[in-house]
């Protein structure tokens, strides 16, 4: 019976010995992936999704694989060019009027502008809900949970937030530019058009006039001061 038992005990000191090794590679792994989450994103202000060095994923082994689901959002939905902000940003600048003439003569880009406002909120929705079931999937050790839900609130759901806060002001501000566009590209006659100036010709027109301008330059404001407190937020 001894002599059996001998190896049978030594069999179990080696598996404890592995076991053993593993569960210390695994709390080092964690604890540098911790340490990244919190220096790299949480204790900076603002947006911030690193890329990983070779060393940092060798350190943060299979943890490499929940902070994929945080740069796979911030890199942008698939077949989209660029990430949320970089689309947002593209989509104002189609947009953005310089002048009165230009706004007379840019109203296909303007509805392109509509289109694609459109298509980020869809694109945005798609992104957010794949990251929150990939997220929902995780088995993260209680301290890592806790670091880890904050950096995915900063660097996922608050970016999501901030941009399809953005969407329905720019459709607003559009769409009060479109009505002013046609309303000058209908009235060229009672109309004197120069930079960002336009003067009507009579009290009729100016009447009818008015009320498109303020429109346009109140839903201009409007844009201009969430996109300064989403540009703070990043």
């Amino acid at each position: 019976m001894n002599l059996f038992a001998r190896p049978v005990l030594l069999l179990g000191i080696l598996l404890c010995l592995a076991l053993s090794a593993c569960g210390d590679q695994e709390s080092s792994q964690r604890k540098e992936f911790i340490e990244f989450l919190q220096t790299r994103i949480l204790d900076k202000p603002g947006a911030h999704v690193p890329q990983l060095s070779g060393n940092q994923k060798d350190a943060f082994g299979p943890y490499v694989k929940d902070y994929a689901i945080i740069t796979d959002f911030a890199a942008g939905p698939s077949g989209g060019p660029g990430n949320l902000q970089q689309r947002f940003g593209a989509i104002v600048a189609k947009g953005s009027i310089r002048s009165m003439s230009d706004l007379a003569s840019r109203r296909e880009d303007l509805v392109a502008v509509q289109n694609l406002i459109d298509e980020l909120g869809g694109a945005i929705d798609q992104a957010l809900a794949k990251a929150d079931a990939a997220k929902e999937q995780l088995k993260q050790p209680e301290d890592l949970k806790i670091v880890f839900d904050k950096a995915y609130e900063r660097d996922v759901t608050a970016v999501a937030d901030n941009v399809k806060q953005m969407l329905p002001p720019v459709r607003d501000m559009t769409a009060a530019a479109l009505r002013l566009s046609d309303f000058i590209a209908g009235n060229k006659d009672r109309l004197e058009v120069a930079g960002m100036t336009i003067t009507a010709k009579d009290q009729k027109t100016l009447t009818a006039l008015q009320p498109l301008l303020d429109d346009f330059n109140a839903k201009g404001r409007a844009v201009m001061a969430l996109q300064q407190k989403f540009r703070s937020s990043l």
